[in-house]
């Protein structure tokens, strides 16, 4: 069999002193690994709200675009909204017709019709 060996401990003030800091520094080692988590914890806790904080802003930038797209689209359509209905009226007018209706398709016996430029159309608007 093997041999045993007794260690007997010294009551006295130096192995005392070596036993309390033994104690000591056994004490703050798990200490220090909760601090690791605890950081850990902590930068997760920091960490994604700010990715939810940056999703979110793309989020908006994306719709302040689509928005301003669509301001402008909305003003292009308001104009031909305009032009349609002033054309409507105009449509609407009997002088108006039997102009355009002249222009157009026919000319009284011995009438001589001008065309001007901006009238070629005989008023009506055209979308471009």
């Amino acid at each position: 069999m093997a041999k045993q060996k007794k260690i007997v401990r010294l009551n006295n003030e130096f192995t005392t002193q070596q036993l309390n800091q033994m104690q000591q520094t056994n004490k703050q080692v798990p200490k220090r690994r909760y601090l690791s988590l605890i950081l850990v914890v902590v930068i997760l806790v920091m960490v994604l709200p700010t990715i939810n904080l940056v999703k979110s802003y793309q989020t908006l930038q994306s719709r302040l675009e689509l928005k301003a797209k669509y301001e402008e689209k909305s003003v292009v359509l308001d104009k031909q909204l305009a032009i349609e209905k002033a054309d409507i009226a105009k449509l609407k007018d009997p002088i108006f017709i039997e102009k355009y209706a002249r222009l157009r398709y026919y000319s009284k016996d011995g009438e001589k019709v001008f065309l001007i430029p901006e009238l070629s159309d005989g008023g009506v608007t055209k979308i471009k």
